[in-house]
């Protein structure tokens, strides 16, 4: 371990150590930018995601007039095969009544129904951007439309 040192003390006396210096300054800059683009993409790809699935729901939920238990199960189930934990996931469907367990009860036509979904847990992105609040790193979806229910 002297060895290194010695040449690292070398290196700086005869003046090719600012090289040195320069590279290893400039990498860590360029590296985290390379990083903040990566995840940066990443997380635009999952709220992507999120927002694929969410309408999808939404489309047939509209049609249905209601968002049936099994069509709830459906965009859990498939927000799970998209890599999101259905413990952190929070939807909410307003009307609430367009989001009860009764087959009787439906929106009805021009009627406005909209779905919430919410994925508690912060993006890795968020780990390169610690000045802002993890909440903002929540990926969700806010999606309405109108029943097309006779």
């Amino acid at each position: 371990m002297g060895e290194f040192k010695k040449r690292i003390k070398n290196t700086i006396k005869n003046k090719k150590g600012y090289t040195l210096l320069g590279f290893i300054l400039i990498s860590t800059f360029i590296t985290y930018f390379i990083l903040y683009l990566i995840f940066g993409a990443s997380y635009f790809m999952k709220r992507n995601d999120m927002e694929n699935v969410a309408y999808k729901k939404l489309d047939r939920a509209l049609v249905q007039g209601q968002f049936d238990n099994s069509l709830q199960q459906e965009l859990v189930d498939e927000l799970e095969s998209q890599g999101f934990n259905s413990s952190d996931l929070e939807i909410i469907i307003t009307p609430t009544y367009a989001g009860d367990s009764y087959d009787s009860t439906y929106v009805s036509r021009g009627d406005e129904i909209e779905l919430k979904v919410i994925y508690k847990k912060p993006h890795k992105f968020y780990l390169l951007n610690m000045a802002v609040p993890e909440s903002k790193f929540w990926i969700g979806e806010k999606a309405s439309g109108m029943s097309e229910k006779w």
